[in-house]
């Protein structure tokens, strides 16, 4: 029978999946699973779109479930309320779950429901609740475009991107209603797709020069650690001395709980800390492996992250000043080791930054400077970069780079597109929505879709992603 024996990653806590997934304290070949009775493991991670308009975007994860042709299995069940909107600059872990048999997989099933978007004052007072319309019964379907493999064994990691920004219409009826249809893009993490940064928070142990491991409580030394074949009781009698290993490497940043730079050698066993990394099966494919980009020495929610948008650079004194959305401005201190990253996780130069672009700063304020030490900016995309098009599709350019729709407003607009744009069928069917990416080539005259993209200085919409809607 098959035994979850830990579906849920509170945000920024490490939970008992770190039980799972134990590496340097056992033997080297110990496994996730059991691959003699043909079992693999999955992780799936949580991240989302930044959107317009609003602070808090409160949504309920009920179940989570893999569909294959012998049925289904769960990979969380429960009820649990997450910020989509904190999740914007990085993935959360959200579950892991041991022991589901190995095979072909077609569907990943999600139940979701209150959603709630928050517009919140500068001190976190609530100034107004949105509470949007939602159709059906919060069922999702997530075809995704192969199967999904579960190799007996091995650890599978999936990134869900629950697209805030994608979910959320403006119901034209002249009373400023919203609708929230889910929109969920699905990608099977690898070598090669990394996918966002992934938040971890816990205690150090087993330091070594390039790794160290991620515990949930302080390790008594003296404590022995289970083996992973041990009785699921056992775990539970035991879950404190579980860890999970990191990996690092000279580009590594370590920050003190005061925001400034240090060593490595700062590191300690049992202090606490919050790793920003990304999932990495390079090291060994059984386990959920992270490569740490920024290490912070300080617990869960220290780091403080701050808005705003960029009006002036010094670069000699490495001063940043940013005006946030009470129209005041606070100035950021960077240093060499501070990390830059777009929203997708793609690596910046400090360099790179430039006036009036929007970023989201994560650092500690120091009141004798009057200024924020930052360990790591994200750069969120200029908005000209997430417009939106909405319309019907009339036909395909003949040298099949684009083609020509109808927008809302009843005027032809040419559409350029490439091998990076990626559209996904949305329907709703059995009481629930469907998501299945296809290819672009099956738009079907008529057939009404959303484009997301910017113009280009040809007057032509330059689309990232498409959602098309079944006739």
């Amino acid at each position: 029978m098959m035994k979850s024996i830990i579906n849920r990653y509170f945000k920024f806590t490490l939970l008992t999946v770190f039980s799972l997934i134990i590496l340097g304290c056992e033997s080297s070949d110990q496994g996730i699973g059991d691959s003699s009775s043909g079992t693999g493991s999955v992780a799936v991670l949580l991240t989302d779109a930044p959107i317009d308009g609003f602070n808090k975007f409160l949504i309920t994860v009920s179940e989570i479930s893999l569909l294959g042709e012998d049925g289904s299995v769960s990979l969380f069940s429960g009820n649990e309320t997450i910020d989509l909107l904190d999740l914007n600059s990085h993935s959360d872990l959200f579950s892991l779950t041991t022991n589901i048999p190995a095979g072909n997989y077609y569907k990943l099933r999600m139940q979701v429901s209150d959603p709630k978007l928050l517009v919140l004052d500068m001190d976190g007072n609530i100034l107004e609740t949105v509470v949007p319309k939602m159709g059906g019964n919060g069922k999702l379907d997530l075809n995704p475009r192969s199967e999904i493999v579960i190799t007996a064994g091995q650890t599978l990691a999936l990134q869900l991107d629950m697209d805030a920004q994608k979910s959320i219409h403006l119901i034209q009826n002249g009373n400023g209603d919203y609708r929230f249809r889910p929109v969920v893009f699905i990608d099977v993490l690898t070598d090669t797709m990394l996918g966002k940064l992934v938040r971890l928070s816990g205690y150090v142990d087993d330091i070594e020069e390039n790794s160290f491991e991620l515990c949930k409580q302080p390790v008594d030394s003296n404590d022995e650690l289970v083996h992973l074949n041990d009785d699921a009781d056992e775990y539970q009698e035991n879950e404190r001395e579980h860890c999970i290993k990191i990996f690092t490497d000279s580009s590594t940043s370590y920050f003190n709980d005061m925001g400034h730079a240090v060593a490595q050698t700062e590191l300690t066993d049992n202090s606490a800390v919050t790793v920003l990394g990304f999932y990495s099966a390079m090291y060994d494919d059984r386990y959920v492996g992270f490569k740490a980009e920024v290490v912070e020495l300080a617990a869960a929610d220290v780091f403080k992250t701050y808005n705003g948008v960029i009006e002036n650079i010094d670069t000699d004194n490495k001063l940043i000043e940013i005006r946030n959305q009470d129209d005041t401005l606070k100035t950021i201190k960077f240093v060499p080791e501070t990390r830059v990253f777009d929203m997708t996780g793609k690596a910046m130069l400090l360099a790179d930054l430039q006036l009036d672009m929007t970023i989201k700063v994560e650092g500690i304020y120091d009141d004798i400077n009057a200024q924020v030490n930052a360990a790591v900016i994200f750069v969120e995309p200029a908005s000209a970069m997430t417009s939106q098009l909405s319309g019907s599709f009339i036909a395909f350019h003949n040298d099949m780079t684009g083609f020509d729709m109808l927008n809302n407003t009843n005027e032809e607009t040419c559409v350029t597109i490439d091998e990076n744009t990626h559209a996904y069928l949305l329907s709703f069917e059995s009481g629930g929505f469907k998501s299945e990416m296809v290819s672009v080539s099956e738009l079907q005259s008529g057939q009404h879709l959303d484009a997301y993209g910017s113009f280009d200085n040809t007057g032509c919409f330059m689309a990232g992603s498409l959602l098309l809607v079944k006739l």
